[in-house]
């Protein structure tokens, strides 16, 4: 019980309970939710950077950097390093979804006929 200021009052707590969101499948068959939660990150990755790119790009001719000088520019090696590991991450997230262990369910039960 809690002391409070009017005097003991009873709490009702519970320790965190995990979800097993990694044992279901939303549309019959884990494979296909796979394939959808990453065409998913797929189009929000595109949509954010397309976007991000016309605001820099019109950021940047208001400067006086035109599109030619940004396809020759060459990066640094520790420019390369760094997009490598963003890389990394990225293709991490549009396709780590089919690194899913299947093992512990049955994966094709909604395509079984009864």
């Amino acid at each position: 019980m809690a002391e409070t200021a009017k005097g003991k009052r009873q709490e009702y707590t519970t320790d965190f309970i995990e979800a097993d969101i990694g044992k279901v499948s939303f549309l019959g068959n884990l494979h296909i939710d796979n394939i959808m939660t990453a065409l998913i990150a797929m189009g929000a990755e595109i949509w954010t950077d397309r976007r991000r790119i016309r605001i820099l790009e019109s950021l940047l001719a208001k400067k006086g950097v035109n599109r030619d000088m940004v396809e020759q520019y060459v990066p640094t090696a520790e420019e390369e390093a760094a997009w490598k590991t963003e890389r990394e991450v990225l293709v991490d997230r549009m396709f780590g979804q089919f690194a899913r262990q299947t093992d512990e369910f049955d994966v094709t039960s909604a395509f079984k006929k009864k």
